[in-house]
């Protein structure tokens, strides 16, 4: 017994040491970049993610935050055209090897909330066809909506990169994904993307003919702007654009408080 109360006792100190080295590492790192990038000549241009107009960076009007994960002042970019607010600059241009293993790292001490119900909303928002198959993209592993909606008799499938998910309807990764899909859903996602335009490309490969998408995000409005990892607010006119860019129409929205979504149907 004196054995067991010392390994628990040595663990909890070893992750109370984990912790705070964390604690210490995320803040000093971008803190460090912080002060690099304000000494560094920014780029010259900068290029709309929703609409793809460009111009020089300091023709933007600019967006101000701060991470509440560590992550250091956050600067973003509004596009006059669509409205998109995009950035932080200093993310986009983070290497994606970084940016994943930023992920992991914060999903290591951190859980979403359950969004159960906000993804079966944004599910219903593309108004599924019973026989048919959909792909929640980006489902997490604090949902239960894909086991919920098969359940109900829905063909449904997840598809989850980043966390660990222990199912046999949702897979981590693309080479999993084998199927044509009759729609793809996903909540808060979109706010993640850094390119959109090339996501929706891809989303396009893997959707029929008909194909439709639902993506919910309470970014559609200038909220939880306080995090690094939301690089991507399509408010304004954005989705329509980006839609317009990535062969899609945007043919209904709805905005329930929080619970905003945007569909999107293969043009024909």
């Amino acid at each position: 017994m004196a054995r067991s109360d010392d390994l628990e006792a040595r663990l909890a100190t070893l992750e109370r040491h984990h912790e705070t080295l964390r604690g210490f590492i995320v803040p000093a790192y971008w803190s460090l970049v912080d002060r690099l990038y304000a000494r560094t000549p920014a780029p010259d241009k900068a290029r709309c993610l929703a609409c793809g107009f460009e111009q020089k960076v300091a023709r933007f009007a600019k967006r101000h935050d701060a991470c509440v994960f560590g992550g250091g002042a956050l600067e973003r970019l509004e596009c006059p055209r669509c409205g998109c607010v995009f950035g932080p600059l200093k993310y986009l241009q983070t290497p994606p090897e970084v940016v994943d293993l930023d992920y992991r790292l914060l999903y290591a001490h951190y859980s979403e909330g359950d969004s159960t119900e906000q993804e079966i909303r944004a599910f219903h928002a593309m108004g599924p066809k019973p026989g048919g198959v959909y792909l929640n993209w980006g489902s997490g592993a604090w949902s239960a909506s894909v086991d919920r909606l098969r359940a109900e008799g829905w063909d449904v499938w997840g598809y989850e990169p980043t966390v660990a998910v222990d199912s046999a309807f949702v897979v981590g990764s693309k080479d999993q994904i084998g199927a044509k899909f009759d729609g793809i859903f996903s909540n808060n996602v979109i706010e993640h993307l850094f390119d959109p335009a090339a996501q929706f490309a891809e989303f396009k490969g893997y959707l029929k003919p008909d194909g439709r998408m639902a993506h919910a995000s309470p970014c559609y409005d200038w909220l939880y702007a306080f995090s690094r990892f939301h690089v991507f607010f399509p408010m304004g006119e954005a989705p329509r654009r980006l839609a317009q860019r990535t062969g899609f129409d945007l043919v209904d929205q709805a905005d329930d408080g929080e619970f905003k979504v945007r569909v999107f149907a293969v043009r024909p």
